[in-house]
């Protein structure tokens, strides 16, 4: 997993059509469905912190774990009433404190092994009461290596020129290389970062979360529908048993 350095100064601006606030009403929907209002949540791989603004805003009590102490930094700032910790997502117990945990972004993705996937299903597990829930998102093998393997992509803002490249295998696994080209008032400096993204079978990572999770859905992304052979973001909808 990468910690990012960078790419946190510039995550915002890059990733600002995300659908922050449909995503998180979109999320906020199955958790009320499910008779949860208010309470104690985990925003899990909380990033710079735009969905744990947003269920703040909506009442929660939100926790962000995060790995990254430069997207901690900048969480702290934008998110004042929240609570936030650096953490590994495989490794974290909260002894079933929180009434829902959730994880944007694909963030599930950064683990490369079904050891690690697992290891993070079963800390949530730990941290969430029962009858609580657990909303995660993932890119499909599809998107993996149909969209993203192989292909570039450019992001040209006012003080920074982004180069990512990403090259996969076929299996469900690409490797991402960040190239920043950063304005520093008379020229642009240089700033590398790279990461790899893991994707797994839907009916894999079920098996994954049986033990400890009720699946109450997994849907196409923002919609109720269920995934297609071109689906590229699902969002698992669980319950902890």
């Amino acid at each position: 997993m990468s910690n990012y350095g960078v790419f946190a100064q510039f995550y915002d601006k890059l990733l600002s059509n995300g659908e922050y606030e449909v995503r998180s009403d979109y999320i906020s929907g199955f958790i009320i469905d499910n008779g949860i209002n208010s309470g104690k949540m985990l925003d899990l791989a909380c990033g710079t912190g735009e969905f744990t603004k947003y269920f703040v805003k909506k009442g929660f009590d939100v926790t962000g774990l995060d790995l990254s102490e430069d997207m901690l930094s900048i969480a702290k700032s934008k998110c004042p009433d929240a609570h936030f910790l650096r953490c590994d997502m495989r490794e974290f117990d909260f002894k079933g404190k929180f009434d829902c945990c959730i994880c944007c972004f694909d963030s599930i993705n950064h683990l490369n092994s079904a050891e690690d996937w697992k290891k993070c299903f079963d800390s949530v597990a730990c941290s969430v009461k029962s009858g609580g829930m657990f909303i995660f998102d993932v890119n499909t093998e599809y998107k993996h290596n149909c969209v993203l393997s192989g292909n570039s992509f450019i992001f040209d803002e006012e003080d920074c020129f982004l180069a990512w490249d990403n090259y996969g295998e076929g299996d469900g696994n690409v490797e991402i290389f960040l190239d920043f080209f950063i304005y520093n008032g008379k020229n642009y400096d240089r700033y590398s970062e790279n990461f790899s993204e893991t994707a797994f079978k839907s009916d894999f990572i079920v098996n994954m979360l049986k033990n400890n999770f009720q699946i109450l859905g997994i849907y196409n992304d923002l919609t109720k529908e269920p995934e297609n052979e071109e689906s590229e973001r699902l969002y698992f909808i669980c319950k902890r048993k």
